[in-house]
């Protein structure tokens, strides 16, 4: 059984923790946000923590203050090419497909059906809405959000 905390409580983290239970149906999940109180390094110190905050800029500024170690979250119906690199405190949502060649950075979300072609960058702090089809060489810098449904055309650069 594995233990992880989700920084966030809302729709985002929810969906986070449904992939982890998707994954591990006894895997436990716990909650917190500075709210609640301050982060604290030493809570849960040992547990893998995934941010589950939507927004690149907070998702950002957040992992700048955080000191736990960071998970990498990857629902158990995506399908992603065995040499695709998946930088830490990533999620990868139901039925996403991820082509070979491909790198995607740090604290990205990569939503549900979505598909990444081949050997495409993906920069830290990208957001992906369902849907989203990148085409193969892309280029996608650092804190863009690809709206749903959006198609990004082969070898572009956002």
């Amino acid at each position: 059984m594995d233990s992880w905390l989700i920084y966030g409580k809302g729709g985002h983290a929810q969906v986070i923790a449904d992939a982890i239970l998707k994954k591990d149906s006894s895997a436990t999940v716990e909650y917190f946000e500075d709210r609640d109180f301050p982060y604290n390094a030493e809570f849960n110190a040992a547990v893998p923590l995934i941010i589950g905050i939507g927004n690149n800029e907070v998702r950002k500024r957040i992992s700048k203050t955080i000191s736990h170690s960071f998970a990498t979250i990857i629902h158990p119906s995506a399908q992603i090419a065995t040499d695709v690199i998946i930088g830490e405190g990533t999620v990868v949502f139901a039925n996403a497909v991820i082509q070979t060649g491909t790198v995607i950075g740090k604290h990205c979300i990569i939503n549900a059906n979505s598909t990444i072609d081949h050997d495409v960058i993906i920069e830290d702090f990208v957001s992906v809405y369902p849907g989203v089809y990148v085409g193969g060489g892309a280029l996608i810098s650092t804190g863009k959000t690809l709206d749903a449904n959006q198609v990004i055309a082969r070898n572009a650069t956002l």
